[in-house]
């Protein structure tokens, strides 16, 4: 066994300590959800001709694989990521980029192909605005999309965009950096065990890859967190991959205080201890009400991060924290209106 293996056996088997306060509650409102709505029960995105809900004031959230989200609110649809043509090595989502006929906003995380491959076609045809860091925008630009149509942000502090009547604010990020060892390790395994892509799905992912960035600005200068406030004051951050939290980060949560959903990417260092140390920093640092977790899922012959270790945590360190799990496209629906518990 050689010694790479080893500290990975050893890191895979090492107890977890959650190390999480719980949540102080330092607000008389809670998590709320509604499933009479037509909306809230049918798995079809709004962007590709679903209904919004009824109510302007409830928030229908679905997944769309990887860390892709689309929220739909108040008649307003934003996408979170786009990277929904994925290629035939992954898990079909039910719809194609081609389907996508509205969007009003995209945030886009931060440029590496599986978050952004699909971002200037989508806002090319729906006219959506796209908000990104510097070195996803140079991407976008080579894309033909029209410059109008593109929000530059470095989530340094400063700066507000606004929605109809939804605030959006960008913060520094850092992209996830697995251990070296452990990520090469387990690379090693599954490539021993898995199919070997054609050279017709060779040339599939690399025309996909070609509409992202690899460059190294992405992990600390290109990576954006989302603090997203609708209109009724419900607030959801989105977190798109799962790096270290940064002081950018810990200053807007300590000025925010809790925030009501947290949508973050699963961490890729595969041992399930340091993927649930990095979802517990999360929590710890923006105190959820509510936590999806995002970038979980993979090609077939891949292996999917897992994410009930991450629940079982996050209920150990708060059990006041609702935790939620669904399909592709599968929605979510929350009342953002608040209500006294």
């Amino acid at each position: 066994m050689t010694r790479t293996l080893k500290t990975v056996l050893l890191i895979a088997s090492a107890s977890i300590a959650a190390g999480v306060q719980p949540r102080a509650q330092t607000s008389s409102t809670s998590i709320q959800f509604e499933t009479a709505d037509p909306a809230c029960q049918r798995a079809q995105l709004v962007s590709t001709g679903g209904r919004f809900p009824k109510d302007r004031r409830t928030l229908a959230v679905r997944w769309t694989g990887y860390s892709n989200f689309e929220l739909a609110f108040n008649e307003q649809i934003i996408l979170l990521d786009a990277y929904f043509d994925r290629g035939s090595t992954y898990p079909p989502l039910g719809f194609t980029a081609a389907d996508v006929r509205r969007a009003d906003v995209i945030l886009l995380g931060h440029g590496h192909f599986d978050h952004m491959s699909d971002a200037a076609a989508v806002a090319g045809k729906t006219g959506a605005v796209v908000v990104a860091a510097p070195v996803t925008v140079e991407q976008l630009e080579k894309q033909a999309l029209d410059r109008k149509q593109i929000r530059t942000v470095t989530g340094r502090g400063g700066e507000v965009l606004s929605f109809n009547g939804v605030t959006i604010e960008p913060i520094l990020g850092r992209h996830g950096e697995p251990p070296a060892d452990v990520t090469r390790a387990f690379n090693t395994a599954l490539r021993a065990v898995g199919t070997n892509p054609t050279a017709e799905q060779l040339a599939e992912q690399a025309t996909i890859t070609s509409r992202g960035t690899s460059d190294r600005r992405v992990i600390d200068e290109g990576t954006i967190a989302f603090l997203i406030t609708l209109k009724t004051g419900f607030r959801i951050l989105y977190r798109d991959s799962g790096g270290r939290v940064t002081d950018y980060e810990k200053a807007a949560a300590a000025r925010t205080g809790p925030i009501d959903l947290i949508l973050a990417a699963t961490s890729a260092s595969y041992t399930t201890n340091l993927i649930v140390d990095q979802a517990l920093e999360y929590v710890r640092t923006y105190r959820p009400r509510a936590f999806m977790p995002a970038h979980h899922d993979a090609p077939f012959n891949n292996l999917w991060r897992p994410t009930e270790p991450i629940f079982q945590a996050i209920k150990d360190a708060d059990p006041a924290v609702v935790t939620i799990s669904k399909g592709y496209r599968e929605p979510t629906c929350f009342k953002t209106q608040r209500t006294a518990s």
